[in-house]
């Protein structure tokens, strides 16, 4: 005699499964937001973003870097002024190099900053 109940169980753990992997390709911005009382609920035709992004994660430099930083002088080196380097990166996210940081002579920044209050201002962060 065959147990009906744990079929049951079977079919329920496989049909939640499909239904949270298939939640999984979904963008952070399209995940289901509850607004708050009195407030309408957000569009559901994706439209374009217009917040500034602190960070990238796509290997370019965000309006808010660019603004609060400079370019660098050379392949390895910033400005007097500005010599704590920002890189980017798709797998570390933004980063910054002190000019006391290990190897901070070879690294290749893509923006410099003032210091490392405006670069974590900026979205970088110190590599771990």
């Amino acid at each position: 005699m065959k147990n009906p109940l744990g079929h049951r169980w079977t079919i329920s753990i496989v049909l939640l499964t499909i239904l949270a992997v298939s939640g999984c390709g979904q963008k952070a911005d399209e995940s289901a937001k509850v607004p708050a009382s009195g407030e309408s609920a957000p569009p559901t035709s994706p439209e374009k973003d217009t917040t500034t992004k602190t960070s990238s994660t796509d290997g370019t430099l965000s309006a808010e870097a660019e603004k609060l930083g400079v370019k660098p002088e050379g392949e390895t080196t910033c400005p007097s002024n500005s010599p704590v380097k920002g890189v980017v990166t798709k797998k570390r996210g933004n980063i910054y190099r002190a000019p006391k940081s290990p190897d901070y002579e070879k690294v290749k920044p893509n923006i410099c900053f003032a210091d490392v209050a405006t670069a974590e201002k900026a979205g970088f962060s110190a590599p771990k």
